[in-house]
């Protein structure tokens, strides 16, 4: 009698619902931003109600991407390493930015997200050409 092949070897859950987590809270805050843009468009808070409805509408398409990456990780999709890596250094640098530009601790917390994300998604295993997703 012999055995069936064991697959995959198996991966702890936390390798790939860390990264999916991280990513849900960075589309939820992006997604909160996206809404109080609307409320200053609406309100009349802003001097330009095109320009925040226009930047309502950049972090809103931002959220989408976040949540698309977090969405891929939940569903153990290596294929969205690599974007998330690149997402997450691209958000560190904003945290930079931000820090710089007068907001000293809305910075940092981005900065540490964006490191703590990084670090995440890359303990998920990189996509092979042999894999069978």
């Amino acid at each position: 009698m012999t055995k069936p092949h064991p697959g995959p070897p198996s991966r702890p859950l936390s390798t790939w619902r860390l990264p999916a987590l991280l990513l849900a809270l960075q589309t939820l805050v992006l997604v909160i931003f996206a809404v109080a843009l609307v409320v200053v468009a609406i309100t009349g808070s802003s001097d330009d109600a095109g320009r925040a409805t226009t930047e309502a509408g950049t972090v809103l398409a931002l959220g989408a991407c976040s949540g698309l990456l977090a969405w891929g990780f939940w569903r153990e999709r290596s294929l969205a390493r690599t974007p998330s890596l690149l997402w997450n250094v691209l958000g560190v640098i904003v945290g930079f930015t931000v820090a710089t530009s007068g907001a000293p601790l809305v910075g940092a917390l981005v900065i540490v997200l964006g490191v703590v994300t990084f670090v995440a998604s890359l303990r998920v295993p990189s996509y092979e050409l042999d894999d069978d997703e």
